[in-house]
């Protein structure tokens, strides 16, 4: 019977670890606000005509990748199978904000630093263009805290 009970314990703790909570994934179709946090970085990807190389003559594609603190996974995307956990997310400021243009000085600000991001409505990756697993459109960035 105690060999049983320690057993079932067991299996409990196992299950409420932070690890299984965090694997909870984000729903794509809810339009709530999300936040994730991560390093900002920026790359110059290769665009068109081919999506190989810029010295070869492909356009240059700046964009702003998230690498995560704590990887996610998205539900509800017919491009991302729902059990993949991802480290990186391809951001861009909403285009149909006011404030984009200073929402992109921020970002140009914040590379390379540890940030929250808060946007809406993720997407897995579709085009050439997408760079990343996944990508958010975003609202507002700030300094995680702790950031150094």
């Amino acid at each position: 019977m105690i060999r049983r009970y320690c057993e079932v314990a067991l299996i409990v703790g196992a299950l409420a670890t932070p690890a299984a909570a965090e694997q909870r994934c984000i729903d794509s179709k809810l339009p709530q606000p999300i936040q994730l946090t991560g390093i900002l970085t920026r790359k110059v990807f290769p665009g068109p005509p081919n999506f190989e190389d810029v010295r070869k003559g492909d356009r240059p594609e700046p964009g702003y990748i998230l690498r995560l603190q704590q990887p996610i996974c998205l539900t509800g995307d017919d491009f991302i199978e729902p059990d993949r956990l991802v480290e990186r997310v391809q951001i861009f400021p909403d285009f149909t904000k006011q404030q984009d243009k200073a929402l992109a000085r921020e970002l140009r600000g914040s590379v390379g630093k540890r940030v929250v991001v808060e946007g809406a409505s993720p997407f897995g990756a579709q085009t050439g263009h997408h760079h990343a697993p996944i990508l958010l459109s975003i609202t507002r960035i700030m300094p995680a805290s702790g950031n150094r």
